[in-house]
């Protein structure tokens, strides 16, 4: 009687746990179902071990299907994403600084004033065309004046986008390392981490995006993240974090990495890729560089003019004098400081369009110099015309907009491909999901047969001891 019972006693051990355990199949079936259609979610399955003494089965485990190459792959595509991306959007701004669709750009300016000196150079005397010489002359300097000031603008503005990054950066690298120490805890206690995991690598593609990053799995389940260079950013429970450090001059800010313990390193030219090293890359030698030919071009004209008028002479016999405020030799900044000269400035007397003083009433031997002058070679070291000096920087804005936005939805492709190739391993399917819920589904339909099976036995056990 005695082994009998212990049979039966253990024949409803076997049950209940296979039933504890269906139960479980079936709930993970259900989450994997529930979130097909989540971005990010890892597909789980459950993972059965027979029993010892008692016999039977019992849960060991739920184990997450993930590709790991896929998934460092996606973290350093989403970085490079991050960089095109940046760049695309900060240029598509720039691009529009030059702009002269809309009859308000720095072309458009030069070819009203190139227009006022033709038609000073057939009305030399004419104090109208004199005029509209300087009223064109005021507005080219405005418009030079304009887009230095606001491509400066721009490039200032870019520290402002360093420390959005740096904040978004900090606060993903504290929750990666809470999530390391509550996965941690999970795994040593036997239970489901899953759902943290997936949070926890969702975070790291987030942060992938802004500063470029390794990372690896410790024996304990918990993420070692390096910054470019081996700069661990979390380890284990503990972080580090990036502080931006705006400097004395706007658009100087520097990047520093600060460790757990407080020290702290510029790591303002480590930062390659993502959108925290495509924002350097643009505020320290993209829009430089258009700033550089910016004003060479305002320098090369105010040289010129300059040079030229001062050969010549006004209504009133005098030369000598320039169109342009002097820059003193200067071209860093010259668009910015681009003016009229206070010389001829209101003075439409003083425009210089007689090559002698003798026949300063009606001579236009210097409005022909200064009107032939857009056609000679006096930009960029003599070698290109002033349209076509504007010309090459309008295109090197429009080429590097173009390639940053080319770029991003090549990389846009590249990261389909790879979430492709991720979510054949780690992606739900379905059907699958369907077949081994039918198979938990009959597996606790036996085994609460089992459970009713012993429960008669166990009725007519007691009927014979009555």
């Amino acid at each position: 009687m005695t082994y009998l019972s212990s049979n039966i006693i253990a024949n409803l051990h076997i049950a209940r746990q296979s039933l504890m355990s269906q139960q479980v199949g079936l709930n993970v079936v259900g989450q994997n179902v529930a979130n097909v259609n989540t971005d990010g979610y890892t597909r789980k399955m459950l993972q059965l071990e027979a029993q010892g003494y008692w016999g039977g089965v019992d849960v060991a485990g739920i184990k997450r299907y993930t590709d790991e190459f896929a998934s460092a792959r996606l973290v350093e595509e989403e970085s490079t994403l991050g960089f095109f991306q940046q760049q695309s959007e900060i240029l598509a701004h720039v691009s529009d600084l030059f702009n002269d669709l809309q009859d308000t750009g720095i072309g458009n300016a030069m070819d009203n004033f190139f227009g006022a000196m033709r038609t000073l150079e057939s009305n030399p005397a004419d104090l109208t065309s004199r005029m509209e010489v300087l009223v064109r002359g005021e507005e080219l300097s405005e418009t030079f004046n304009r887009v230095a000031g606001e491509l400066e603008s721009v490039r200032r503005g870019l520290d402002d986008l360093l420390l959005a990054s740096a904040s978004e950066v900090n606060s993903r690298v504290e929750e990666i390392a809470e999530l390391n120490n509550q996965i941690s805890l999970q795994l040593a206690l036997g239970h489901d981490a899953s759902d943290n995991q997936d949070t926890r690598d969702r975070l790291i593609l987030e942060l992938s995006e802004h500063v470029h990053v390794n990372f690896i799995e410790n024996s304990d389940g918990q993420y070692t993240v390096f910054l470019e260079g081996g700069m661990p950013l979390v380890e284990g429970s503990t972080f580090s974090t990036l502080y931006v450090n705006p400097n004395a001059a706007p658009g100087t800010a520097q990047v520093e990495y600060v460790s757990s313990n407080g020290a702290s390193t510029n790591v303002t030219n480590r930062l390659s890729g993502s959108r925290m090293g495509g924002t350097i890359e643009l505020r320290d030698n993209i829009i430089p560089g258009y700033q550089t030919e910016l004003d060479q071009l305002a320098y090369d004209i105010v040289d010129a003019y300059n040079t030229q008028h001062a050969a010549g002479f006004g209504l009133d016999a005098v030369g000598g004098r320039n169109f342009f405020a002097d820059l003193g030799g200067v071209v860093a900044n010259a668009a910015a400081n681009m003016a009229l000269s206070a010389d001829v400035d209101g003075i439409p007397e003083n425009v210089a369009a007689a090559g002698a003083a003798t026949g300063a009433a009606g001579d236009n031997v210097n409005a022909i110099a200064l009107a032939n002058l857009p056609e000679q070679l006096l930009a960029t070291g003599g070698t290109l015309s002033f349209n076509e000096a504007y010309g090459n920087l309008v295109g090197s804005v429009g080429v590097d907009a173009r390639r940053a936005n080319d770029s991003t939805k090549v990389t846009q492709n590249t990261i389909q491909n790879v979430e492709t190739i991720r979510d054949s391993t780690s992606g739900v399917a379905l059907d699958e999901e369907l077949t081994y819920m039918l198979a938990y589904q009959r597996a606790y339909q036996a085994s609460a047969r089992v459970v009713n099976t012993t429960d008669q036995m166990i009725q007519v056990i007691l009927g014979l001891g009555a």
